[in-house]
């Protein structure tokens, strides 16, 4: 690691990159990872806009009003991204998950008595 800052996990994940560039580049008939993105969840929108605002990207809206703000790296992406409503995002993935459990194991996923599904 070059400089050392106060954040040891943040020094180590860049570190890691550079080892995992430089294997890469001592190996060449290895294929390369199929993803070129990397994921930095932000949660809210308002975070996405902060991110985006601070290093001059534009950032995009989706038909659900989540963002995303991408900064580009030759081929490689950096994608920020957020949610219109974290909560309710939570919500219907928990639900979906959770439904598809069920279906794969034979079984259904009822309300609660006197709950509505």
């Amino acid at each position: 690691m070059s400089e050392s800052s106060q954040n040891t996990a943040r020094d180590k994940y860049i570190d890691s990159l550079r080892k995992f560039a430089d294997w890469l580049e001592q190996n060449p008939d290895v294929a390369t990872p199929s993803s070129e993105r990397f994921l930095l969840p932000l949660t809210t929108n308002p975070a996405v806009e902060e991110f985006a605002a601070t290093h001059g990207l534009d950032v995009e809206v989706d038909s659900n009003g989540n963002t995303e703000a991408v900064l580009h790296f030759g081929s490689i992406k950096y994608v920020g991204y957020g949610y219109a409503d974290f909560g309710e995002f939570c919500k219907q993935n928990n639900e979906k998950q959770a439904r598809n459990w069920a279906d794969n194991n034979g079984m259904v996923i009822q309300p609660r008595d006197g709950g509505a599904e």
